[in-house]
């Protein structure tokens, strides 16, 4: 039983692989053509001591970093990732 689940589970990772090479080949997978990294990077301190750094990927994310920094009682450095 064991192995007929590890062959079923392999049958399916090597469909899925060709499908994905049947994409790429057509270009159509989204997330090829788009730069997903980080746009900024947010650098909480307490003082003069950074606290934490996270990246922001869009500004709804960056709106809830300063969010969370001013609620807690941080200031904060917004810098452009290039």
């Amino acid at each position: 039983m064991t192995m007929d689940y590890h062959n079923m589970r392999l049958n399916w990772f090597e469909s899925f692989e060709r499908h994905l090479d049947k994409l790429e080949e057509r270009n159509s997978l989204l997330s090829l053509d788009k730069d997903f990294g980080p746009k900024w990077e947010l650098q909480a301190f307490l003082g003069q001591e950074l606290q934490w750094a996270d990246p922001a990927y869009d500004e709804f994310e960056l709106q809830t970093l300063k969010n969370i920094a001013t609620e807690a009682g941080f200031t904060y450095t917004v810098e452009e990732v290039t």
